[in-house]
This record gives structure tokens, sequence and C-alpha cells, in this order.
């Protein structure tokens, strides 16, 4: 299976001959990239998942999201492609419950990227079905099916949190056994709710979202490299300012190296020295008694959201510790 990080070529033009404004308003109103490539409707609902949608009453929006039990099957395998830039990276997963090192048990909590979006989250869920774990997929604000702007994490970090205690009081889920998994922008989210949640027991961080306004111009240097040489630096990034003001957050509320280091739970968390958005390097010197940092080699941005071979030995163990 193969995804692509599909760009509307008139769009490109656009951006081309752009200036910050013009970056700042492809940042607030650019839609979710299309899934229908990767998954259908109807696999989703044969996998076993179900539509659910929280509506906020202290904001009066809606959180669409995917729900799913344990997995009843008794093994998974997948291959799959994904393109960055000019960089290829295929991720393979192929376990079978019996191999497990033990049973586990309790909710995982998954927060897609960046104009991804709930489905882009499902192999990975799949996963932790597998092993036993509840999921819950929601769409960040602005992104999928749910309502209102794109808050960059921050908002979407206090309506989750209001999302999952409403779960738990309806039962869906326990309040225990509780595992937040951000992957690029999502981290910043799940990490802000470790931060006032007290039923988290562990925070899985895929490719973490640098600071938002260096995170938008790597961004654009590695899938508009003739964007990015095009337009400067500052004012990619100046652009990225403006978005954040426009939602009324501020790019210190985007920094996620203190959560991280302040995380009252335990931190695993996964980069590569293979992916320029959110490299390897900046994150190693987090390493720490309860935060662990692990390099995957040769993987791009876009796969890091998909759990493989080597995750999957990684997790085990942590899981097993914490």
């Amino acid at each position: 299976m193969k995804l692509k990080n599909l760009i509307p070529i008139i769009l490109f033009c656009t951006l081309i001959c752009a200036c910050s404004s013009n970056i700042a308003d492809y940042i607030t109103h650019s839609k979710s990239f299309p899934h229908d490539h990767i998954v259908s409707s109807e696999q989703i609902e044969k996998w076993g998942f179900y539509k659910g949608n929280y509506r906020d009453t202290y904001r009066d929006l809606g959180i669409s999201y995917l729900y799913a039990a344990p997995l009843e099957k008794d093994k998974i395998k997948y291959s799959i492609e994904t393109d960055s830039g000019h960089n290829t990276s295929t991720v393979t997963l192929a376990i079978e419950r019996k191999s497990l090192k033990k049973s586990y048990s309790g909710t995982l909590i998954l927060l897609h990227g960046f104009r991804a979006s709930k489905e882009f989250m499902l192999n990975s869920a799949l996963y932790f079905r597998l092993l036993g774990f509840h999921v819950v997929i929601p769409d960040l604000l602005g992104h999928g099916e749910s309502e209102g702007n794109k808050e960059y994490g921050i908002g979407d970090s206090e309506i989750i949190n209001r999302m999952i205690d409403d779960l738990i009081n309806t039962g869906i889920i326990e309040n225990k056994n509780i595992y937040l998994l951000g992957n690029s922008m999502g981290s910043l989210a799940a990490a802000r709710i470790s931060q006032s949640r007290q039923d988290v027991s562990g925070l899985i961080l895929q490719a973490p979202m640098l600071e938002f306004d260096q995170a938008v111009y790597l961004y654009a240097k590695e899938n508009f490299p003739l964007l990015s040489r095009t337009i400067s630096e500052d004012e990619i990034k100046k652009g990225a300012l403006t978005a954040l003001e426009e939602a009324n957050i501020s790019l210190q509320d985007t920094k996620i190296e203190s959560l991280i280091i302040n995380s009252p739970i335990p931190v695993l968390l996964f980069a590569s020295n293979t992916d320029p958005i959110s490299p390897y390097d900046h994150f190693k010197k987090l390493e720490q008694d309860h935060i662990r940092v692990v390099n995957l080699p040769e993987r791009n941005h876009p796969s890091m959201a998909i759990i493989g071979n080597i995750e999957h030995k990684i997790l085990q163990e942590w899981l097993t510790l914490n």
C-alpha cells in the first residue's frame, strides 16, 4: 500500500508567488489530505472501528473520533510505503499474538499530525488493538470531520481532555492504563493532555513537532523545495507566526521540550536521523531516566506515524516496565 503526499499544483504555484499572508492562509485553511486511497469506509467498519462524535459544551464544537475494542484476530501484517519530498520509506510489521511477552490492557488515545486525520493512524491503532488495548482516534480541530479552525495542538488538548472525561463517564473507556500517542503536531496535544491528567500511564511521541515556525519552515523545505528557495526562511516563518496569531496562540505555547522534560509520567520518543522535519539529533539530548529517545533510521516524516517491527520490540519492553 502506498501513501502519497498529494499537493495540488495550482495551490503550489500560488504559494510560489505568495507573501507571508498567503502562507498563513494556506496553513489556516488547507484541508486534511484525502484518505480514500489508504482505506475505505467499508474497510474501517470491517476492521471493527466505530465512529463517534463528542460535542464540547464549553466551546460548542464537535470532535469526530473512531473507537475500537481489542482486536479478535491473532496476527497482524502490513507493509506500507510513504513518500516525503524525494525520500521514500517502507514500514513493515508482522506479529502474532502468541509471540507477545505479556497480555496488555487499557486505552490508547492516538493523535494525528498536521493535515492528517484519524484515518492516517489506523495501522498503529490495529497494532495496539492486537496487544489488547482499546483505542480512540479523534480528528483534531479543523481536520478530518471535526469542526472549528486549526489550533495546532493547543486548543485541541483542552477539548480532547474533556472528551476523555466524557468517554470515561459514559463507560466507553476506563480511567486506568490510559496511554497517549501523538504523531508530529499531535505530539504537542498529547504532551499537554498528559500534564493535566492523573490517570495517564505513559506518553508515546512519534516525530514530535518542533517549535511551530521552525516546523513550518522545515516542512516547506522538505515538501516544497522550490518554494523554500523562492521565499526566504524569515518570510515563511512570518507566515507561520501570523497563522498562530489568528488562532490566538503564542509561539511559546508550541514548544514541546519543556513538557517532555517536566512530564510526570514515562515518555517514549521515536525520531529519525533521516527525518529533516523532526530530526533525532534535536531530541536525543532529552534522554533521561523517565524519557527514552529512540532513533529509527531510514524513515521519512510521514512514515513515523506507522508502527513497524523495530518499534514493536521497543514498545513491548517499555510497556512491560510502565
